[in-house]
């Protein structure tokens, strides 16, 4: 029976270190506290999606200044300075332990539900800094996404025109601050699985909103705007 499965996930959730670990970062606890540790604000807003909209959500809680989950393994960006100079077989324990296990269990669960429902939704949360190198970012929220992929495309537009319509005080964008199509986990997914069984949208939000009564709404219209996509999606399988 075809249709459709949805499902949250969150790469940059988190910021912790192992205890192992712990020694790299003496001295500089305090970036792990800045956006370079984590997504500020990503993991509860996918926590607050997943749980209104009843989606299964993974969240992966180790700072990606020790391993990047949302980057390939050969992405330079894969080790921060931090633990690039790692003995070799210490960098392949912390792959196996903190990036693949997340990652597999992510991929198998696309894969069951691709096979039962014919095609999977993957919704991955993520925030953005408000300055990045001098310049200020000039959205709120983004939505990236494959324009060459669909019916990925066709959700993520109209994800761009629900918020665009309902939440207007905020600026929703196309593709922005990066592309869909850079390296990342939604990237690698795509090349697993056909276009008709796997959509991979990410979707950042200003983390200038971060502890701001605003966030509420941005909450709130995310919601509203998945929940119409959901009930789309269905209707049309």
């Amino acid at each position: 029976m075809s249709g459709r499965s949805f499902l949250m996930t969150c790469e940059h959730a988190g910021n912790y270190v192992p205890a192992n670990y712990r020694y790299l970062f003496l001295g500089h606890e305090a970036i792990l506290e800045t956006h370079r540790g984590y997504d500020l604000g990503a993991g509860p807003l996918a926590e607050y999606l997943a749980d209104t909209l009843k989606l299964p959500l993974y969240v992966n809680m180790i700072t990606r200044l020790l391993v990047d989950s949302n980057r390939s393994k050969f992405n330079p960006e894969l080790y921060s300075e931090f633990s690039r100079s790692l003995d070799p077989v210490v960098k392949k324990f912390l792959l196996k332990k903190y990036y693949t296990a997340y990652r597999q269990q992510v991929y198998d669960w696309i894969k069951e539900h691709a096979r039962k429902t014919d095609s999977v939704v993957h919704i991955s949360m993520h925030s953005f800094t408000p300055v990045l190198k001098g310049e200020t970012r000039k959205a709120d929220i983004g939505i990236l996404y494959d324009d060459n992929r669909e019916p990925e495309a066709r959700i993520a537009r109209q994800l761009v025109a629900d918020l665009q319509l309902n939440a207007p005080q905020f600026v929703t964008m196309h593709n922005y601050p990066y592309l869909g199509t850079a390296d990342g986990f939604t990237t690698y997914l795509r090349k697993e699985f056909r276009p008709k069984n796997y959509s991979g949208i990410e979707i950042e939000v200003n983390q200038k909103y971060h502890n701001r009564p605003e966030m509420e709404d941005i909450k709130k219209a995310l919601q509203g705007a998945l929940k119409s996509v959901m009930s789309e999606e269905t209707a049309l399988c």
